[in-house]
Formats: structure tokens, C-alpha cells, sequence
């Protein structure tokens, strides 16, 4: 194979979720600012950041890390339990597992790199019995040492976590600083996955070199 290893961003990617996570920072800035997030706020300047990045941006000052800690924690706490309220919301993108199966049973390489925290991440990885296909290590997340997207930190240490060169590695994503972290990290190709027709024309602002809806779109052809 040409390309031997593939990486997943998971919000928006391997979950449909960024319309909840869209709605908690909805209630979050209301709540606390008492005032709303704008579509612009939102996409180009939220999606793909840690919480840490994001708090400054939101409160208009540089909250100390409690402070930080414990507002990110009310967020998460809230979307977690607003993802559990939606049982039929709480599945992988069609085609995901199969693909994960089809890259192990041929020597192909699979990581995530997401900018959710430990805690969200615990969560994921218990929830979809993620280390069913994902090793410990190759799971990438906000763990306080590492620079949100668009910086190339998460999806480098994930390329570097499957053993490949960067230039023979694939990364999916959702969001346009994901897509340009990617292209940071030397991804060979970047491909886009869209939730809703509204991703699906963001996507269509950026190079990319496919764009799928779900991953039964995607076959071993995509890495030779």
C-alpha cells in the first residue's frame, strides 16, 4: 500500500456530535456571558481548539487553569449528558468499524487525533469500546502539553505513533483548522467527512484530496 497508515479526527468525524457540542457552547456563553456564539465564532475559530484556547477567546481574558479546568469540565459534563439523552445519537459514523477492521486485517495503521480532552476522551473510549481497534497510544488528545488545531501537534505525534512517514498517511476530519493542522503535519492526503449539508459546503471551501458522508465511501483503493 501507498499509504499505510490513517488517521481520525473523532468529533464531527467519527460521531456526529459538533451540533451538540455547538449547542453547549450556545448555553455555556449565554449562561456565562450572557450572550451567544456567532456561525463565524464557531467555525473558524472554536472548532478543532482545546478548551484552554477556546476560554480566552469566549471570556475576553486569560482565565487562571482552575478557572479553566473547572468551566471545561461544566461543558463537557453537559454534553456528555446531553449525547446520553439522545440514544440514537450515540453511535460511530456508518462504515467506521468496517473500515477500522478492513485497515487492521491489512496492515494499515489507524490512530485519532482530537482535540477533546482526558476526560471526554475516557468517556469515548468506554462508551464505543474504542481499544477494540484503537491502541492506548494511538489515541492522541488534549492532555494540557500540546497546542490545539490548526497547530500541527496532534496530528504529528498521532503520524508518529503509527510508525509511518507522514507523507504516506491519510487524515480524516471535519472541520478547516483540522484540515490545515493535517496539512501541517505533512499528511500525504486529507480527506473531508461531512455530517450535514452545511459541513459538506464548508468542506468545499478547502483543498482536500476526497470528501466523503460516510466511510462505506472508503476501501482499500484509497490507500494504494
Amino acid at each position: 500500500m501507498t499509504y499505510q497508515g490513517i488517521v481520525f479526527d473523532f468529533n464531527g468525524t467519527l460521531l456526529w456530535d459538533m451540533d451538540l457540542h455547538e449547542q453547549v457552547w450556545h448555553q455555556v456563553c449565554q449562561r456565562h456571558l450572557g450572550r451567544d456564539v456567532t456561525a463565524q465564532e464557531w467555525h473558524h475559530s472554536y472548532v478543532g481548539r482545546t478548551n484552554a484556547e477556546i476560554w480566552p477567546l469566549l471570556l475576553g481574558h486569560t482565565p487562571t487553569k482552575a478557572e479553566s479546568d473547572r468551566l471545561s469540565e461544566e461543558k463537557e459534563a453537559t454534553y456528555r449528558e446531553l449525547l446520553l439523552s439522545l440514544p440514537d445519537r450515540v453511535t460511530l459514523v456508518d462504515g467506521a468499524v468496517e473500515l477500522f477492521e478492513t485497515c487492521l486485517a491489512n496492515g494499515i495503521q489507524i490512530g485519532i487525533g482530537t482535540a477533546a480532552g482526558r476526560t471526554n476522551v475516557q468517556f469515548y473510549i468506554e462508551t464505543f469500546g474504542l481499544h477494540r481497534w484503537f491502541q492506548p497510544d494511538r489515541i492522541i488528545y488534549d492532555d494540557g502539553t500540546m497546542p490545539g488545531k490548526p497547530h500541527p501537534a496532534l496530528f504529528a505525534k498521532a503520524i508518529e505513533r503509527l510508525g509511518v512517514e507522514p507523507n504516506k498517511s491519510i487524515v480524516v476530519e471535519d472541520g478547516v483548522l483540522g484540515i490545515q493542522a493535517a496539512r501541517a503535519a505533512g499528511a500525504g492526503k486529507v480527506y473531508g467527512i461531512w455530517a450535514d449539508p452545511t459541513g459538506r459546503d464548508k468542506l468545499g471551501t478547502v483543498a482536500l484530496e476526497r470528501i466523503v458522508h460516510t466511510y462505506r465511501e472508503m476501501s482499500l483503493d484509497d490507500f494504494r
